[in-house]
């Protein structure tokens, strides 16, 4: 017997910290999972949620003010959704972030945008950017302005044709196994400057998405593929349709260690434009 799924959030008091519980509360009623709202504050060599031994006034004080801004955090989470609240000390926060993972056997690590980003798009903070270049586990993006819709109705997963898409379509199948969400599988095309384009592989490549999706999938949902052209990435991710109450899964560059993730080009430049959060897998073990 499996352990219910759980997820860390990341949190700060600020509106990225509150997007990412947005997102975890998404994410938490789509699969049932419990939140661990995780607060990491800076330490020298001391003992994960305890004040750092020699800590002075202030670091007594900013944790006294941390229990409050998790106090606020916990009050963000709806009666529906199942969640605690960790105080944590650690080098940074996105090393934190990963021993809490590791410590709760986290299926997730759940982080908000930067500041930066326009039009609810993505800015990548410095914490967000270590976790996307070195966590064991997938990383749930929040874009700018997040809000949980009632029920995630649609999953999108951007998939290549490049070696490693198996092991991409095969987390897919476990991720959605048994979840009542559509399910679309996505290729992205660039046009050349004129204006030619080449979709037959893509098209074909496709069906063999279906097929070896199909051999392990349990999914209940509605299945559908698409492709979607542009002179850019960017602009073919801004072609297609998407839901307010959607998510977008995509695979780790062929950079990234077995198990691990590491932010690739394309995933790059689709958070450019990216409309809904976005989570990134680990690679597949080697074939």
């Amino acid at each position: 017997m499996t352990d219910p799924a759980n997820y860390v959030v990341a949190y700060e008091a600020t509106d990225r910290g509150n997007e990412a519980i947005e997102l975890g509360v998404a994410l938490a009623r789509l699969t049932a999972a419990a939140l661990h709202i995780c607060l990491v504050l800076p330490r020298s060599g001391a003992v994960p949620a305890k004040v750092p031994a020699g800590a002075t006034e202030f670091d007594r004080l900013l944790e006294l003010e941390a229990h409050i801004w998790l106090t606020s955090a916990l009050a963000r989470v709806p009666s529906d959704v199942v969640a605690t609240t960790h105080l944590l000390w650690a080098e940074s926060t996105s090393e934190g972030l990963l021993e809490a993972a590791a410590q709760f056997r986290s299926d997730r690590i759940v982080v908000g945008a930067g500041r930066e980003g326009l039009l609810n798009r993505f800015a990548i903070g410095s914490v967000a950017n270590a976790l996307l270049h070195a966590s064991p586990v997938p990383v749930a993006l929040a874009p700018r302005g997040y809000r949980a819709p009632e029920k995630i109705s649609r999953i999108t997963c951007a998939i290549g044709t490049r070696a490693g898409w198996r092991s991409l379509i095969e987390s897919m199948a476990a991720i959605s196994a048994k979840l009542g969400v559509d399910l679309r599988f996505v290729t992205l095309v660039e046009v050349d400057a004129g204006g030619h384009r080449s979709t037959t592989d893509s098209a074909a490549h496709l069906d063999q998405v279906l097929e070896h999706f199909a051999r392990s999938s349990t999914a209940t949902g509605k299945v559908t593929t698409e492709i979607a052209e542009g002179r850019s990435v960017e602009a073919a991710v801004e072609g297609l349709d998407w839901r307010a109450d959607e998510i977008a899964f995509v695979g780790s560059s062929r950079l990234a260690r077995p198990s691990m993730i590491f932010l690739g080009i394309t995933a790059n430049r689709m958070l450019h434009v990216l409309p809904v959060p976005l989570v990134l897998l680990p690679a597949g073990e080697p074939h």
